[in-house]
């Protein structure tokens, strides 16, 4: 379903708020994006099957002509992002999730940095923002080797801005993924040798909420991680890139660490840490784990 008049002429920038019961919080991201600097851009409500009065609290906002809400069954939030993607025209996407916000002149300083460089995409800092606290969160950026910095962790703290045409190149975001799926486009795109522009400033509101997808449910962000380790680390290591090898098997070993301690998963833990040890048997981190656990036995006794 389609609401909306739709914009008379392209836009520069199709902004996506993709959304899944995020009623009350939906006004102030549409008003951030209504509020920006530059003017040539459309907004597209993606509604991922809410449940919570979405839809009536997009309507006041549909008057104006650059407001488009579609709905769509309940998909995921990779799903809701490629289905404003395929909806736009425009020469750039930016992605606003709908319990977050922009700065006025967040989008003014995206696209002239992508503009002025030729790059593919924009990483930037962000506000965290968590109640009346606002803190910045740097994106600790390299200075090279991307792709096998990128698989050692997700150094991106945002990177929403993009060349609407090299996103589709690269398939969009991973519909299978519904955590995690960030870090695997931020992968892909690398990979590509999709450049990127890094301004160095907080242009993105993250709103840090404890029943949000990141933080409501360990299990899921564990299961999408190992995902993503399986679809591009492991890829790479069988290809024969020991350096991605040892990220891999470092992230396995973290990944297990997790199971363990966060959701009590034995099995699961000791499945990590034995593909872990069959990628890269680094006998410091074996004996380490195991000097702890000995130590840990003896207080316990």
């Amino acid at each position: 379903m389609t609401l909306g008049p739709g914009t008379a002429r392209t836009p520069l920038i199709s902004v996506i708020i993709p959304s899944f019961n995020c009623a009350p919080h939906l006004g102030r991201a549409i008003d951030s994006v209504l509020a920006q600097s530059l003017r040539e851009l459309e907004i597209i409500v993606v509604d991922d099957g809410s449940t919570d009065g979405t839809q009536e609290a997009v309507e006041p906002y549909l008057k104006y002509r650059n407001i488009r809400y579609l709905r769509q069954t309940n998909r995921g939030p990779s799903a809701a992002r490629n289905a404003g993607l395929k909806a736009s025209e425009s020469k750039y996407v930016m992605f606003v999730d709908a319990d977050d916000a922009l700065p006025p002149d967040a989008l003014a300083t995206m696209e002239a940095a992508v503009s002025l460089s030729g790059a593919s995409w924009c990483v930037t800092d962000i506000y965290r923002v968590c109640g009346q606290s606002r803190i910045i969160v740097k994106s600790e950026v390299p200075a090279a080797d991307l792709l096998h910095e990128i698989l050692a962790v997700d150094f991106v703290r945002r990177g929403v801005f993009f060349r609407r045409v090299d996103l589709l190149s690269v398939g969009g975001y991973d519909e299978e993924l519904t955590i995690r799926e960030d870090w695997d486009l931020n992968i892909r795109m690398i990979e590509r040798g999709k450049c990127f522009e890094y301004v160095p400033e907080p242009l993105y509101l993250y709103s840090w909420r404890p029943e949000s997808l990141t933080t409501g449910d360990p299990s899921r962000v564990l299961r999408c991680t190992n995902s993503v380790l399986t679809k591009h680390h492991k890829r790479l290591a069988d290809l024969g890139d020991r350096e991605a090898a040892k990220i891999y098997a470092a992230n396995l070993w973290d990944l297990g660490r997790r199971y363990f301690h966060q959701i009590g998963n034995v099995r699961q833990a000791a499945a990590c840490v034995r593909q872990s040890l069959a990628y890269d048997l680094n006998a410091g981190r074996f004996f380490h784990s195991l000097f702890h656990q000995l130590r840990h036995s003896r207080q316990s006794a």
